[in-house]
Order: C-alpha cells, then sequence, then structure tokens
C-alpha cells in the first residue's frame, strides 16, 4: 500500500509513544474547531455513516471476499467503509480480521486509508476484547485474566495494570476502542451470558475493578473504554441474543446493585458506554428492552448520571432487541431513546437508508444526527486519531506480547488461583513426579505446565459436552494415574452448554473411582455446587497459559494461594423447593496454604502382604495396594529377587517399579551365593520404591539376625538400605529396614546402636527418614535412643491383628511397621490405611504412611 505524504507523516508521528486525551482548554478548543468544522462540510449520507460500526470479512483492506459481496453489496472491507461513509469498524476472529499483529495493523491501515480517502474523517477501529471467556486478539497478544479473576486478586492495581498493558497493545495494532470492561454485577449463578466476565456479586468490588481498568485503557493504554451492558445485565437467566431478558430489580435494587459500577465508570471519565437488550420495567414500564428507551439513556444515563459520552448499542443482530420490533424500525427507536452508534445492524443497508429517510421526513431531525455525531468526532479527536491514524508496524513487536507484559499477566493470574475445598489435604502436592490425567475441558495448557515440573501426563480432551465414549476413555485413564485433575467449563448450564449433563457425569464418574481427584472449573465457579461433593476443588476463572501456569504452581506449592471468591456459590438449585438454595462457598472464601512447606509422602509397606495362604505373591494386588496408597517413596520389606516359586522366580521389585513407574532400589538380607547350577541368584531383603530419581544408593552393615538357627545361608547380608534423593535442592536419605523379625531383645539393642551410627553419619542440614518394621512395642527400652533421635510416627497404628489372609499365621504382634523423622521434618499425618482390596488383606501387614513436610 503506497501512502500519501500526510499518511506517511501520520506514521512517523505514531512512534511517538501514546497519545494524549485533550485536558487543557487549548486543546479542547482545538477539539471543538475541528469537530465544528467537519461537521459542517459533512453531508447527510456522511453524518449518517458515522453512526455505524460494522464489520467486513477480510484479512486486507483491499480483500475482496463473498460474504462481503452478499451483505454489503461489494467485495472489499475498503469499499464497505466508503459505500457507507462508515464511523467505525468491528474485528472479530470469525471475520479473518485478527489473524496476528502485522496482519491487524495492516488492515487498521488499509481501512483508515479507505475512510480518509472517502470522507477524511479517520474511522473508529473497535473490538471485543475482555480478556478471559471473550477474547479477538490472541497470542502473541499478552492474554490477561478476566473480570472475575481480577475480582479474586481484590486488586485494583492489577485490574489497572490489565487495562494499561492491554491497551497499549491494541492501539499498536490500530484499534482504538476495546469494549471492555463489563460493568454487570452478576449477581444471579444462572446468568448464562454474563458469569465470569462480571468482575463481582458485590457491586462495590465491581465498582472498584471498572473504575480502575477505566483509568487503565484510557488514561494508561491510550484508547477508549466501553463498560457494558447498562442498565445492568447481571441478574438474568435469558441470554439477550437469544431471548429477551427481563430485570426485576425495583428501582431501588437497581440503585443499590446495578448502577454502582456504571456510576464508577463515569467518575473515571469512561467515554463510551454499551446499551443491554435487556427489560427493566422499574426503569422503564414500557417494556421495550433499554437499548430503546428513552427513560433509561435520556432519562436516567444522559441526565440523571450526566453522562455525555458515547452511547454505543450491543450488536443489533440479537434476538433481545429484535422480538418487538422490525429491522428498519430498531435504529429509529435507538437513535430516539439517545443512542449515538449503532452497532451490526442485520441488514446494514436497510438500517442506513432507514435513517435516512427518518431524518429526511422529518421524523428524526438533523439536529439529532449532529448531536450524535458531535460525540463521536469529539471521540475521535480526543483520542489522536485525527492527527494519527496510522500505526507503525515496525514498532509492533516492541509493544505487543513483550516479556514484560506477560510476566505481569502472569503476576495477575497468580493472585487469581483460588481454592475452595481441600477436603482430602492433597494440596499443595509435593514435588515427586507423577502419573496425572488431565481432562475435561480444553486440558493441554495445564498438561504442559505440570509436565514442566516432571509429571507425566495423559491428556483426554472431552470439551465441554463429552461423550459417553470420552468419559469411558478419561475413566480408563484415570484408574492408571495417581492423580486425576478434571476441568470443567459451565457444566452447570444444561440449557445450553451442555445439555445432557455429560460434564456433570464425568466429574461424578471420577469420584466415584475413589482415587485422588482435583476438580478445576476454569470458568464459572458456580460448577462446584453440581457434583458429588469433591474434596478438593479450585477455581481459575479462565483457561488460559498464564491461568493455567498459575495452577499449577498453586498445586504444587510454589505460590500461596490468596484468590477470595468475588462470587457467592450456592448449592444446586432444588427444583421441588421454592426456598433459596442454601450458600455452598461465601463471598469471600478461598483457602490458603505456606508455600515454604514442601510434602513428601512416605509409607513403610511389607510386600509378604501380596503371598496369600498358597505362599505366592500376586503381584497385582501387591502394585494395587501400594499405587493405593499414593506415596511418594515407599520403604518395602521381605522383597523376593528370585526367590523360588514364592515369586515365581521373578524380581519383585522390578516388576513391581515397572508397573508403577517409580524408581527401585534393593539391599539384600539374605543372599544364596552361588545360586544353584541354571538359577538365578536368589535374594531377600528391603527395598524402595520412590518417585524422585535416586541420587545414590548403600547397603550398610547392621547386626543381622544372629539368634535364627540353622541362618539359611553362611552370612547374613548387611539389610539396612539408604537412598537419597533429592526434593527443591534438599538431600533426603530414607532408610529402610527389617528388623529383628524373631523378637530378641539382644539383637533389637544392637540393631539400634548401628542405626544411630549410620544416621549420625549424614550432615545435619540433611532430611531423614527411617521406614521399616520392628518386633517391638514403641516402649520396648531398647528403642528409646531412636525415639529420642527421630519424631516417631508409627504410634497411629496402634496395634495390629492377624487375619485369615496371612502367611504364615502369626501372633498378632508379630510385626509393627513405621514411619519416622528426623530433625527439620513435620509430621502433619499419620495412618495406617486399609488394603486394597480390603477383602484380600493380610491384617498383620499392614501399611504405615506418613504425610510429611519441611519448610524450604
Amino acid at each position: 500500500m503506497e501512502l500519501t505524504r500526510r499518511q506517511t507523516l501520520g506514521l512517523a508521528a505514531a512512534t511517538v509513544a501514546g497519545s494524549t486525551v485533550a485536558a487543557t482548554t487549548t486543546a479542547s478548543a482545538h477539539t471543538d474547531r475541528w469537530v465544528r468544522d467537519t461537521l459542517r462540510r459533512m453531508t447527510l449520507e456522511q453524518k449518517v455513516g458515522q453512526l455505524f460500526v460494522l464489520y467486513a470479512y477480510g484479512p486486507a483492506a483491499d480483500t475482496a471476499d463473498a460474504r462481503n459481496t452478499s451483505l454489503y453489496g461489494v467485495a472489499t472491507p475498503a469499499e464497505v467503509v466508503a459505500k457507507f461513509n462508515l464511523g467505525g469498524v468491528i474485528y472479530f476472529t470469525w471475520t479473518d480480521s485478527t489473524k496476528d499483529p502485522q496482519q491487524i495493523a495492516g488492515l487498521s491501515n488499509g481501512l483508515q486509508k479507505a475512510s480518509l480517502t472517502n470522507t477524511g474523517i479517520p474511522l473508529q477501529i473497535s473490538t471485543d476484547q475482555e480478556y478471559g471467556s471473550v477474547v479477538r486478539v490472541g497470542p502473541p497478544a499478552t492474554q490477561f485474566p478476566g473480570g472475575m479473576a481480577l475480582g479474586a486478586t481484590r486488586s485494583a492495581n492489577f485490574a489497572r495494570a490489565a487495562g494499561a498493558i492491554a491497551g497499549r497493545e491494541l492501539k499498536a495494532l490500530g484499534i482504538t476502542t476495546d469494549f471492555a470492561p463489563d460493568a454487570d454485577v452478576n449477581v444471579n449463578p444462572l446468568n448464562p451470558v454474563i458469569g465470569v466476565r462480571s468482575a463481582s456479586s458485590d457491586p462495590a468490588l465491581a465498582a472498584e475493578i471498572v473504575a480502575a481498568q477505566v483509568k487503565g485503557y484510557q488514561r494508561d493504554g491510550r484508547i477508549v473504554s466501553t463498560a457494558k451492558h447498562f442498565p445492568g445485565h447481571g441478574d438474568t437467566e435469558t441470554d439477550s441474543h437469544v431471548g429477551i431478558p427481563e430485570i426485576h430489580h425495583t428501582r431501588e435494587e437497581w440503585t443499590e446493585i446495578d448502577l454502582p459500577p456504571f456510576q464508577a465508570a463515569i467518575r473515571a471519565g469512561i467515554k463510551s458506554i454499551m446499551t443491554a437488550h435487556i427489560v427493566v420495567k422499574s426503569l422503564d414500564p414500557s417494556g421495550d428492552p433499554a437499548t430503546l428507551s428513552r427513560p433509561i439513556l435520556t432519562g436516567i444515563l444522559r441526565q440523571q448520571l450526566r453522562f455525555d459520552g458515547v452511547v454505543i448499542t450491543d450488536s443489533l443482530g440479537m434476538k433481545g432487541v429484535r422480538d418487538k420490533y422490525g429491522d428498519a424500525e430498531i435504529p429509529l427507536r435507538a437513535i430516539e431513546a439517545g443512542v449515538d452508534q449503532l452497532l451490526m445492524p442485520v441488514d446494514p443497508g436497510l438500517a442506513y437508508n432507514s435513517v435516512l429517510d427518518a431524518v429526511r421526513s422529518g421524523r428524526i431531525s438533523e439536529a439529532r444526527i449532529d448531536e450524535s455525531v458531535t460525540r463521536i468526532l469529539a471521540l475521535k479527536h480526543e483520542g489522536g486519531l485525527v492527527d494519527r491514524p496510522y500505526v507503525d508496524l515496525s514498532r509492533i513487536a516492541k509493544v505487543v506480547g513483550t516479556p514484560a507484559n506477560y510476566a505481569e499477566a502472569q503476576r495477575i493470574a497468580d493472585r487469581s488461583t483460588t481454592v475452595l475445598r481441600n477436603d482430602a489435604d492433597l494440596l499443595p502436592l509435593s514435588p515427586a513426579p507423577r502419573k496425572i490425567v488431565v481432562t475435561g475441558y480444553s486440558p493441554t495448557n495445564l498438561a504442559t505446565a505440570l509436565q514442566k515440573r516432571g509429571a507425566t501426563t495423559t491428556v483426554k480432551d472431552t470439551g465441554s459436552t463429552p461423550t459417553d465414549a470420552k468419559i469411558t476413555d478419561a475413566l480408563a485413564a484415570s484408574a492408571a494415574a495417581d492423580l486425576t485433575i478434571v476441568l470443567t467449563n459451565k457444566a452447570w448450564d444444561t440449557e445450553v452448554t451442555d445439555k445432557l449433563a455429560k460434564q456433570q457425569k464425568l466429574v461424578n464418574g471420577l469420584l466415584a473411582t475413589g482415587r485422588p481427584v482435583i476438580v478445576v472449573p476454569v470458568r464459572d465457579p458456580y460448577d462446584v455446587a453440581y457434583f458429588d461433593a469433591p474434596a478438593t476443588t479450585l477455581v481459575t476463572y479462565g483457561s488460559t497459559v498464564v491461568s493455567m501456569e498459575a495452577l499449577a504452581k498453586v498445586l504444587y506449592g510454589e505460590i500461596a494461594p490468596t484468590g477470595k471468591l468475588p462470587v457467592e456459590i450456592p448449592a444446586k438449585p432444588d427444583p421441588n423447593s421454592p426456598d433459596p438454595a442454601p450458600v455452598l462457598h461465601p463471598f469471600g472464601h478461598g483457602l490458603s496454604f505456606d508455600p515454604r512447606a514442601t510434602r513428601l509422602t512416605v509409607a513403610s509397606y511389607n510386600i509378604h502382604a501380596g503371598a496369600g495362604e498358597d505362599n505366592v505373591f500376586d503381584l497385582d494386588r501387591t502394585a494395587r495396594a501400594i499405587k493405593a496408597l499414593d506415596a511418594d517413596i515407599v520403604g518395602l520389606q521381605e522383597v523376593d529377587v528370585h526367590w523360588g516359586d514364592r515369586s515365581q522366580w521373578l524380581d519383585t521389585i522390578a516388576e513391581l517399579a515397572g508397573k508403577l513407574g517409580m524408581y527401585p532400589a534393593f539391599a539384600p538380607i539374605y543372599d544364596l551365593d552361588p545360586p544353584a547350577a541354571g538359577q538365578p541368584r536368589r535374594q531377600y531383603g528391603v527395598g524402595v520404591l520412590s518417585r524422585f530419581p535416586l541420587v545414590r544408593t548403600e547397603n550398610h552393615p547392621i547386626t543381622r539376625l544372629s539368634t535364627q538357627d540353622p541362618n539359611p545361608v553362611p552370612a547374613p547380608a548387611p539389610g539396612f538400605l539408604e537412598v537419597e534423593v533429592d526434593v527443591r535442592g534438599r538431600r533426603v536419605h530414607v532408610y529402610s529396614t527389617h528388623l529383628d523379625y524373631r523378637g530378641d531383645p539382644t539383637v533389637r539393642t544392637m540393631q539400634v546402636a548401628d542405626t544411630m551410627k549410620i544416621l549420625a553419619q549424614d550432615r545435619r542440614q540433611d532430611l531423614q527418614i527411617l521406614v521399616g518394621d520392628f518386633n517391638a512395642e514403641a516402649a520396648a527400652p531398647e528403642l528409646a535412643g531412636l525415639w529420642t533421635r527421630l519424631t516417631d510416627s508409627w504410634t497411629a497404628a496402634g496395634e495390629t491383628t492377624g487375619g485369615p489372609n496371612t502367611y504364615p499365621a502369626v501372633a498378632a504382634n508379630k510385626r509393627i511397621d513405621f514411619v519416622t523423622v528426623g530433625r527439620g521434618l513435620t509430621v502433619r499425618r499419620a495412618e495406617v490405611p486399609a488394603e486394597v482390596p480390603v477383602a484380600e488383606a493380610a491384617s498383620d501387614h499392614r501399611p504405615m504412611i506418613a504425610d510429611l513436610s519441611f519448610r524450604s
């Protein structure tokens, strides 16, 4: 595209950072003079064209598109601008207007050239970039959390920063007006069209966030901000795209609930307000939608609230405004009500000519048209469009999607994630690598974030309307995982989004497995009320990359969750009760935890529980039992390696490691060396299975079972296993033992003394964990030194009892498992969980599990 000298000067001027909204008397006078002179020379057709904001198909101004020909009778976006003398255009993804920054900016320059060539007046170029659930310009433009996420941060500073960066980035692309922020107060959890677009159900919080956003967009970002949808779309169960919503608030309720964000926006200097296609009979008894209501737009907005900026309609193609009047009548009634700009009528030619005819016939005076055109022209001049209509394509990369902008978006998202429930005490997760299924709505971004933290992820994207086949597939994948995270998107909405409630079926199916499941609504927080009481729930209010990265940070305890609910979450409505549903989570709810506390779950398990009455290990059953512990590190006793028929000549620990995806270590107690001819080496001892890679392993010398007669081997092996792992930079030593199962106090005394010597070899700042079993009670005097050195966690077990599946059948106090920890480790929880499956439990081989933490 060749530019004239004036246009080239405009490009050069665009290198100056940001235009300044006129604030001085001199600037205002300059604006008034330009508006007056421009209005004087305009034809009626040009004036009427300024009232219209339309879309055009195609990525460039000169791109011919059959869709333009069908709708407008001309082929290219430039011709659409010229034919209707347009005052503004709006960009959408589906019009091919927003493919990438260079394309967007090129389209903007091309359309500005077409407008300036035709009328000498620059275009107002707009889009709906609310962020969150309403986004037109995608990456590499910075993607911020949306309105409700900002409300969850409780930070006006964050809201303003997001608006400022968004404004600068959009302006660099030639977009001069953003139809944001959403100023609705979402007091209705069943609202199908607003939801997370609103900052809050609390009018004061919504007003604070909206005002900050307006200042960010306009004062810092230097573009026009548009608050919507006046007089307030927050309490409706009807989507105005498909029906006519009616708000039943009294005038007093409207003043208390819906008005404050719009008042705050006006006080913050908002330059544009968008109308809502809603009926509010307390404000206008006629039953006309607000877009066509003079009592609402002129009586309240203009006269009562003293707003003298530009009033623009919501899309005139929506059913909420089209049901009562025909498409030729709608624009006339909107203008008569007090509207300045008409957005996207269904039949642009019909609407344009209808307004022209109304002026020529005298129904609408030209003075009334001049009133709106004056506001529109002033908006353009004050925004710097007259002096700088073009953008410099060479500067885009310096403004759009910069590392600093991305960092700010991430900082905001980090503060928005809200933990609703942590009843199973899953959070924060330990940093141990684990197998995680991520399923539900748009799980890929979260899976990527989890992979960066060492997780092995399986992605099962079921969308917002899962099929039964996808649900079955996700359930099957979950059965093989250590953890499942399921994301939902408006799962509560069975009228439009998910008519067969398949998201609810998916989540409830996962919960019914009894396996660890984390449920995360990534849009409306209200979803949590529609599931079977998930024990672990978080809300992100959006599914963008930054929101999923923030979720991963919270899950792993890298940051403390600080988000607070900006809305109240009621329980699922009871269709048989006229009473309001009780509150499930109140406004302001949000759990937190100390991010400096790193989680670590350690278990002790005697593998002999896997041997039934036939004295043959069932490796599948044993693997299921160990998996059910969901431990990061498991110390094993009575481990067979090629030990004859009992292990079917298998390397038991290697087999279990393969089934569980863990790292194994083994230390023999008995070692039949040399093995019998033609047989593998037979060993029996202790082991460790770890989700963490093993940094080092060692089998320490220790007094063994000298009282056993006869010994099965000439000289027992040490059988005191140490593994070293690295957990977030801390060296953790885990010792696994199987001590004195013949019950000799003398041997036990020597073993404890040996144990103390081995533990003393570690550096003082290292963390120590001892797992294993003893044939003794905790009060046995020979154990006193051990419990002085270590914090005992196995007393939670109480006592064990023999059971019918134990082999061999032995006395009730035969062995007690323990997990003990040294300095620096805190025992958060210790218990003896039931075996899995319970019907096969060998009760005197029950495991011990301890949930530990240490401060980094």
